[in-house]
């Protein structure tokens, strides 16, 4: 099979954001249950561009990144009124 067969292509395309996707998924939900959206959903599309440019080779190591800033930032605390 050749890279030039259209279909290849396509597949190669839809197992990239497959693979983006799934590991997005983890910074996205661990973000989400920690009250971290902005970070949620910055892993999410992080990790969805890196599988669509280098595959689960980038997408593995970012999805790590992102999960580990999620679980390693504290939540910041507003003073209480008195």
């Amino acid at each position: 099979m050749s890279i030039e067969n259209t279909a290849f292509r396509i597949g190669m395309i839809v197992g990239a954001v497959c693979v983006g996707i799934i590991t997005g998924l983890i910074p996205l939900i661990v973000g989400l249950r920690k009250d971290k959206t902005g970070l949620a959903i910055g892993g999410f599309f992080s990790c969805l561009v890196s599988g669509l440019l280098l595959g689960l080779i980038l997408a593995l190591p970012c999805c790590g990144v992102f999960t580990y800033l999620i679980l390693k930032e504290k939540k910041e605390e507003k003073p209480d009124d008195m």
